[in-house]
């Protein structure tokens, strides 16, 4: 049923996990067990349930449910279990300091692992794996531009969707619709303890200024107090902005783009900061360049909004303006780097970013735009495509 994609993502296979062993020589780590679903995914081209053990010499990979898929789906040679307790029978000697994704792992499977290799150290990996996975290969950074070019396709529909009085959550569904069919995995995956994320983040008018539990200029109602973010049941209006940020994922990659939109006129207050966000947008990815700072691109933005007299605005409603103007991007929705500030240290070539000035007007709403790039050594090259322009449906 899959075809090139898989092909491709299987040759990566063994340089990826080369690269992992000099990282691990480098920090004196004598072995790693990989557990989490996305890591498993990254260095085995399958997210079957199991454990990938790394050493110096060897690479064993334990599955207990499904063995004949993963093995069909991944280069490696699969060992079938029954239960983690099994591995080290399989160990030719036990590690006595055994890295772990312990940014991840539940407290309850730690001390499993504590039971299981008794004589180890544990070391927390997920910096390593992570700093690997921020630089895509070509092959990643194909499967993102399909993601990307998924949303554009819905964005671009937008305007032939909106209507007054639909519900923020009709438009989301809608937007489903239209991309579950193009191949969006519909599941967006973030890294962490309760950090939940979905496709559809869309606030019109008032929404836009109602903050909630996650680290974003606005957060939306939500459908309810159980799920207090992005789409709620309030009906959308004349006049009112809508802002949707649209996150897509094709084969475990993800993008992210957000576009807005309205049913008749907006305020100038609106456009103008819209034009604003664009604007920053624009002036990040011309002048961004390998080598360069993560936090430059939170200091150089604020500082365009604050001279286009927009500062109160930026980022969210004072107190509560975020200090980040964007993210990495690939299997997970928010990776390393982070355009944060005091996140001072270089992006590269060949890393994916998704970039996202946003403005909250009190009693107003949301205005903003986002797109995803790759860096190159000339700047950043989008691989969204959707039209800037802030649409206003007219009657």
């Amino acid at each position: 049923m899959f075809g090139n994609q898989l092909e491709s993502l299987k040759e990566e296979v063994p340089r990826r996990i080369e690269a992992l062993r000099s990282l691990m020589s480098e920090n004196k780590i004598e072995a790693v067990l990989i557990l989490q679903r996305v890591d498993l995914y990254y260095f085995t081209a399958t997210a079957q349930e199991g454990a990938l053990y790394i050493d110096k010499k060897r690479e064993m990979f334990f599955i207990k449910k499904y063995a004949p898929r993963a093995s069909e789906e991944s280069p490696l040679d699969v060992i079938e279990i029954s239960s983690l307790k099994e591995i080290p029978s399989f160990l030719p000697q036990k590690p006595k300091l055994l890295g772990l994704e312990l940014d991840v792992v539940p407290a309850e499977l730690f001390f499993e692992l504590k039971r299981i290799f008794p004589q180890a150290e544990f070391k927390n990996v997920s910096p390593l794996i992570l700093k690997l996975r921020m630089v895509k290969s070509p092959c990643e950074i194909e499967l993102i531009k399909e993601a990307a070019q998924i949303a554009s396709f819905a964005l671009e529909k937008v305007p032939h969707i909106l209507r007054e009085g639909m519900s923020e959550l009709e438009l989301a569904g809608e937007l489903l619709r239209l991309i579950m069919p193009k191949g969006h995995q519909e599941y967006i995956r973030m890294r962490g303890f309760n950090r939940e994320a979905h496709s559809w983040h869309v606030i019109s008018g008032k929404s836009g200024t109602i903050l909630s539990h996650i680290d974003a200029p606005m957060g939306g109602f939500g459908p309810s107090p159980a799920y207090p973010m992005g789409a709620s049941l309030k009906p959308i209006g004349k006049n009112e902005v809508v802002l949707v940020d649209l996150s897509t994922c094709f084969w475990g990659y993800h993008s992210d783009q957000t576009r807005c939109f309205s049913i008749g006129k907006l305020p100038e207050l609106l456009k103008r900061g819209y034009e604003v966000c664009r604007k920053i947008a624009n002036v990040l990815a011309k002048e961004a360049r390998p080598g360069g700072s993560a936090q430059w691109f939170y200091k150089r933005a604020k500082s365009i909004a604050e001279e286009e007299g927009f500062g109160d605005y930026f980022l969210g409603p004072k107190p509560y303006q975020t200090k980040f103007v964007g993210h990495s991007i690939g299997l997970e929705i928010s990776e390393p780097p982070f355009l944060a500030l005091g996140h001072d240290y270089p992006i590269q070539e060949g890393m994916t970013l998704s970039i996202e000035p946003k403005m909250v007007f009190p009693d107003l709403g949301a205005v903003g735009i986002e797109n995803t790039y790759l860096v190159s050594s000339e700047g950043l090259v989008p691989l969204t495509s959707a039209k800037e322009d802030l649409i206003e449906v007219l009657e």
